[in-house]
């Protein structure tokens, strides 16, 4: 018997740490998930003391190196996606390459920049060399090597294509790279141009507005409403300017606290799927992930029920999350994949008729690549056409805005100019 320190999701969402003794890692697993409980981390106790001690914080950025030089850690010292692509590939070609495994890791930990990488990848070689499976030695780690890694990796140590289901990860593993970053410039531009236009907006009323509040307090003149609203927000900028800023700083912090939350997460996941534009991006975005992993580690030998395990915790999204598990629940009472999938609206029509053909004639994992392939391109103009129509109609808001300024300084001169007409 052993001692497990966990880390789960129970099903309201709320995040608890724990420690459970079982006989093994896997019974450890089975314990929690006979609770409803969603496992996130679990690790011996011996991992955990180990991170601990590592954990000071002046060992965290001074330490020594192999050759013994002081030397200073500065940033994220985990991987990036395109740097675990590129050890998984070269991994791959060792082990196709008939090299030993724990000299393959090694090799690869010698070769890597970041400290805290090589240092995993030390301790993976270390596990597997005291008898754990590759796959076990893997799971320790979950910041590096995430569900699908570990799933799939054991499909390769079962089936004895390790070498094969490696290079298919590699793939998978790019592919969400690129997805990645098509996420991330999909909501950074909007966010961008609303940056900019209150940028202008704040430049206006800061500098140019109480440029002419003061000549019509000089001239005594009586102001137009929307002239002494400007004025009046003006006023409240330059001589609120602390509070204001005070006041945005603790939003953002309140927003980002809210937006952990169950409650917030799941509100602002709902409004990103039905916001407009936006919302029909960021669906087909879904779409072409869910069926990339599962035709990725269907192809793999993973079970479904574990591939749409893995699916709903990688999706990013707890609506999705919420409608990919209802999926699994189906299935596992005797439905087929299709079928639950047309019960959403995630999924359109010609997907789940392409998924029905492919689990009749038994090519699903077949079937969901080539709908990976097809929405990788609706992805793409997708994004294009969402680019096309927000700059337009960014351009026409800052427009107006900038606008309604000037008409509204202008209004009293023209007044003025007509009276003396």
């Amino acid at each position: 018997m052993g001692k497990f320190q966990y880390r789960v999701k129970n099903r309201s969402g709320k995040i608890l740490n724990g420690e459970i003794t079982a006989s093994d890692k896997n019974a450890a697993k089975v314990a929690l998930a006979n609770k409803g409980l969603k496992v996130m981390r679990l690790v011996t106790q011996e991992d955990t003391t180990t991170g601990t001690a590592n954990s000071n914080f002046i060992t965290r950025i001074f330490f020594k190196d192999k050759n013994g030089n002081m030397q200073i850690r500065l940033g994220s010292q985990l991987p990036t996606t395109r740097e675990l692509a590129l050890f998984t590939k070269q991994f791959s070609l060792m082990i196709e390459n008939g090299i030993p495994m724990l000299q393959s890791l090694q090799m690869l930990a010698d070769q890597q920049r970041k400290i805290d990488f090589a240092e995993t990848i030390e301790k993976v070689n270390r596990a597997i060399e005291s008898g754990s499976t590759l796959t076990d030695a893997l799971e320790a780690y979950p910041l590096i090597f995430d569900q699908l890694f570990v799933a799939m990796t054991r499909a390769g140590e079962a089936s004895g294509r390790l070498d094969v289901i490696l290079k298919q990860l590699v793939t998978y593993i790019e592919k969400a790279a690129k997805l990645k970053a098509q996420v991330k410039s999909a909501m950074a531009y909007p966010v961008i141009i609303i940056l900019v236009a209150i940028g202008v907006v704040t430049l206006l009323l800061v500098f140019v507005v109480p440029t002419f509040a003061k000549q019509f307090t000089d001239s005594g003149q009586e102001l137009p409403a929307i002239t002494a609203m400007v004025i009046d927000m003006s006023n409240l900028l330059v001589n609120r300017w602390k509070e204001i800023i005070a006041g945005m700083i603790g939003s953002f912090f309140g927003l980002r606290w809210w937006a952990k939350t169950p409650a917030g997460k799941s509100t602002i996941d709902t409004y990103i799927l039905k916001a407009p534009i936006l919302g029909d991006v960021m669906t087909k975005i879904a779409v072409g992930r869910f069926c990339s992993t599962m035709s990725t580690m269907m192809s793999s030998g993973v079970a479904i029920l574990e591939a749409l395990n893995i699916c709903a915790a990688s999706s990013g999204n707890t609506r999705i999350e919420e409608f990919v598990l209802n999926v699994r629940d189906e299935i596992s009472k005797g439905s087929t994949f299709a079928e639950p999938l047309a019960n959403g609206t995630l999924f359109p029509k010609m997907v789940i008729s392409m998924v029905a053909v492919g689990e009749s004639t038994g090519t699903l994992d077949e079937t969901l690549r080539k709908v990976t392939d097809i929405y990788d391109e609706e992805v793409d103009n997708a994004i294009a056409a969402m680019m096309s129509m927000i700059e337009p109609l960014m351009i026409v808001v800052i427009g107006g805005i900038v606008g309604f300024i000037v008409i509204a300084m202008y209004l009293p001169i023209f007044s003025l100019a007509g009276t003396l007409g």
